[in-house]
């Protein structure tokens, strides 16, 4: 077709790519997890799962990411 410019291909992007290896890696991960905890997961559920452990991943990530004042005491446990 003479009129028509042609397109090239985009090649993925870094994020793209990151955000694929993370999905495959949360996949393995609820994958494993189910397994291990004998816990059945129903496939139409599947994707919800994976996007909260993936939310749950980045949040362990933000509180071990936080640093704390040297002169920082940790809190005393209290057993019942």
């Amino acid at each position: 077709m003479p009129g028509k410019a042609k397109t090239a291909r985009k090649a993925k992007s870094p994020a793209r790519r990151a955000r694929a290896k993370t999905a495959d890696s949360s996949d393995a991960l609820v994958a494993a997890s189910a397994q291990a905890l004998r816990l059945p997961i129903d496939p139409s559920w599947h994707a919800a799962v994976r996007t909260n452990v993936q939310l749950l991943l980045k949040h362990a990530t933000l509180v071990e990411e936080f640093s704390l004042p040297e002169d920082t005491e940790p809190a005393p446990v209290f057993r019942a």
